[in-house]
């Protein structure tokens, strides 16, 4: 039996989507017969929750520089418990939970695997590394040395590889794509609901965007084009949602957008939704659209394609599957070329957006579950326990296999 524990700079669904790639592979691997366990910083209010919804999370508390998720609680459990694990998978890479994970790995010889969520992706080196200081501090020094002492770095895209590479890594690489589990997404609540929740939304065609507000989304391309469309009047009765968590301030930004542009009666800003509320704007959606600069793989994306949503998406989604399986349309982040899909999608029939939306979950039922990655990750942690070549393009392991 395989002993793996994920650690992570916090649990909370607030994160985002490497909390939901830990929970996803480790979950995948325990139900394979793995024994799984999450270690995290977290603040008095995620303790509360995290530890009445999953027991298998132990949480602890940070002391400062909060900012960087300092937490000697987790380092020392860690070191007395080292024994009893056989293999630690640290998520992102900017926090010390990761840093003393890594550590502790390297000191006692615990093979680690390290999944940067897309941290090193070029884009956001050239964008956002190179910009801050600090980061690009950490990455020379600390970062190098975490960089130099794992096993293995788990790259959810091939893209990711190159960021690696010019991060000065030259170990082990093994790319494992995100998963979803698409039952939930095949059952999604009656519509109207959200018309009840938002009321603007009704008698409008939807185009939903279901991410952060974050500058890397493209929604200074996204805001634009919107106005570009929906300034014909064929497009007037079209509404743009813009569901998800401010980051860093920058529903600002994206506020005085939409004034700039004159589109505030044609766009909605929810705000950050989860649960029965997501689902109901997910059902409500005519298409789906991530039209990012920079991606590690969008979570939302699976989500939306495994809901059978028709989809708009940029190369910085790294994922051209979906225009090779007719599941979407993929173009540059660019207002004119936005505008253009926008209304290419809001044009089909009924009946072409149910085809182009079934091709989308055939799709995500081939390739893209949560069984098959963590088949995949578990395929990638015995080669290290067992001293084997890592493979860069992991197959999944058997079914008949279990997590001995």
């Amino acid at each position: 039996m395989i002993r793996v524990a994920h650690i992570l700079q916090c649990m909370a669904e607030r994160s985002g989507g490497p909390v939901q790639v830990a929970r996803g592979l480790g979950d995948g691997v325990a139900s394979l017969g793995g024994k799984v366990r999450y270690l995290t910083a977290a603040s008095e209010e995620d303790m509360a929750e995290l530890v009445s919804r999953r027991p298998e999370i132990r949480c602890y508390g940070m002391s400062w520089p909060r900012a960087w998720f300092r937490s000697p609680g987790l380092a020392k459990d860690l070191v007395s418990g080292i024994g009893s694990i056989d293999l630690l998978h640290v998520h992102e890479v900017w926090s010390h939970p990761v840093y003393a994970a890594a550590k502790i790995a390297r000191r006692s010889g615990t093979p680690c695997v390290l999944t940067p969520h897309g941290e090193l992706e070029p884009w956001r080196v050239r964008n956002r590394l190179l910009k801050h200081l600090k980061k690009r501090a950490y990455l020379s020094l600390l970062g190098q040395r975490m960089l130099r002492g794992v096993d293995c770095l788990h790259a959810i895209t091939p893209r990711e590889v190159d960021g690696f590479r010019r991060a000065g890594y030259r170990g082990p690489v093994s790319i494992v794509p995100n998963g979803i589990d698409p039952e939930p997404f095949a059952r999604l609540p009656d519509p109207r609901e959200a018309d009840l929740r938002w009321p603007p939304l009704r008698g409008r065609r939807v185009v939903l965007f279901l991410a952060r507000l974050q500058k890397e989304k493209g929604l200074d391309q996204l805001i634009p084009a919107w106005k570009k469309l929906t300034d014909r009047g064929s497009y007037d009765d079209a509404m743009l949602v813009l569901a998800g968590p401010d980051d860093r301030g920058h529903r600002r930004v994206v506020e005085a957008l939409v004034q700039r542009n004159g589109v505030a009666s044609r766009v909605l800003l929810t705000g950050m939704v989860r649960g029965q509320e997501k689902m109901s704007l997910v059902s409500r959606a005519d298409v789906y659209t991530l039209p990012s600069y920079s991606e590690g793989f969008s979570m939302s994306v699976l989500e939306n394609l495994a809901a059978g949503k028709p989809m708009l998406i940029t190369p910085g989604c790294n994922f051209p599957e979906v225009a090779e399986a007719g599941a979407g349309l993929c173009v540059p982040p660019s207002a004119d070329a936005l505008a253009e899909a926008l209304g290419r999608l809001l044009d089909m029939s009924e009946s072409e957006r149910i085809a182009m939306g079934r091709r989308g979950q055939q799709l995500v039922r081939r390739g893209y579950t949560w069984e098959i990655a963590a088949r995949r990750m578990l395929t990638v942690y015995r080669c290290i326990l067992n001293g084997r070549e890592i493979p860069l393009h992991p197959e999944p392991a058997a079914a008949s296999q279990r997590a001995a």
